[in-house]
């Protein structure tokens, strides 16, 4: 009798250590800090359908620059357990310097990865945004088509051309770098965007806003998913997908080794690729609209070590001085 009453209060103790424990996991695996370079209005949607299809889940989400969450994942205490980032190079540095947790599940769900860390949920197409009453005669469907037009008309499109500067805007310098490699009309096309005095803008955001005021005609290298998420554009403009070839640049998301809610990271992050999540991801803006259903010419930038080629301080350092040079002088 007595060795099983010694039993038993022996018994009681490790079924409450192993409840205690189960319920910790869980509740781990419920609550994920979220941080992007998105705005939370933009956002709201998608986490909306997170909470949906997660019942109970403790979700929060944070704006920070991208550089900032690049230096935040480093830490051996990550202040957020999931990043998201709109420019895949930082992705991938903070990936390749040994910060970021593997996950193979989400690699087997991913439409791209890298090294089972660094995973593409969305693939934002770089598009050109014409008014159509600047193009009298034909509006142009490639690089070459559009540079030739600028040339020939530099006086009717002087200041009436706006583009973002690819020194402070992250996607923005990564598409520059990419078009750099792919197209040998680039420096000519910057050499016609300075003939013409572009006027250069901060963010995407600004770009557009000085689009619709009716500042400027022609944009260039506009993400698609700014444009999808904003306001609806005035009559009379044309969302133009070159002909040529169009840059697909890949939205990432990670987790951070030092990320205090790993489980519920990971959960999370499977859950952003199932089929309840679209209408979410919709609604913030990683869709192509109707009016677009042909992308024969996609360029997918793929996500490796290779894009940390122009992250080379030097190298940074030495295309942007040329492409001020252009634009500037």
């Amino acid at each position: 009798m007595m060795s099983r009453t010694l039993a038993l209060r022996t018994a009681f103790p490790i079924l409450f250590l192993t409840c205690f424990l189960a319920s910790s996991a869980l509740g781990q695996a419920l609550t994920a800090r979220i941080a992007g370079t998105v705005a939370e209005a933009r956002i709201a949607p998608l986490m909306t359908a997170l909470a949906a299809r997660l019942p109970g889940a403790d979700l929060s989400y944070v704006r920070l620059p991208s550089a900032q969450i690049a230096t935040e994942a480093k830490r051996l205490n990550a202040p957020f357990d999931i990043a998201i980032f709109s420019s895949p190079d930082i992705a991938v540095s903070v990936a390749n310097d040994g910060y970021v947790a593997s996950d193979g599940t989400a690699a087997a769900l991913a439409d791209s990865q890298w090294r089972h860390e660094v995973f593409s949920f969305w693939s934002d197409p770089a598009v050109m945004v014409l008014r159509q009453n600047a193009f009298p005669d034909r509006m142009p469907r490639t690089r070459i088509e559009l540079v030739r037009t600028l040339e020939q008309n530099s006086g009717r499109f002087s200041r009436r051309v706006g583009i973002v500067n690819i020194g402070i805007d992250d996607v923005s310098y990564l598409l520059a770098s990419q078009d750099l490699i792919r197209t040998s009309l680039y420096w000519r096309l910057m050499q016609a965007f300075g003939a013409a005095q572009a006027r250069i803008y901060d963010t995407p955001e600004d770009l557009l806003g000085a689009f619709r005021s009716g500042e400027v005609d022609v944009l260039y290298n506009v993400p698609l998913s700014v444009l999808s998420s904003g306001e609806a554009m005035p009559d009379g403009v044309q969302v133009v997908v070159p002909q040529d070839y169009v840059l697909g640049v890949p939205w990432t998301v990670l987790t951070p080794k030092g990320a205090a809610n790993l489980n519920g990271a990971r959960t999370v992050l499977h859950a952003l690729y199932s089929p309840e999540i679209m209408p979410g991801l919709s609604a913030a803006g990683f869709r192509y609209p109707a009016d677009i259903i042909r992308l024969d010419g996609l360029q997918r930038i793929e996500l490796g070590p290779e894009l940390m080629v122009y992250r080379d301080t030097i190298k940074r350092s030495k295309f942007l001085d040329l492409w001020f040079q252009m634009l500037v002088n």
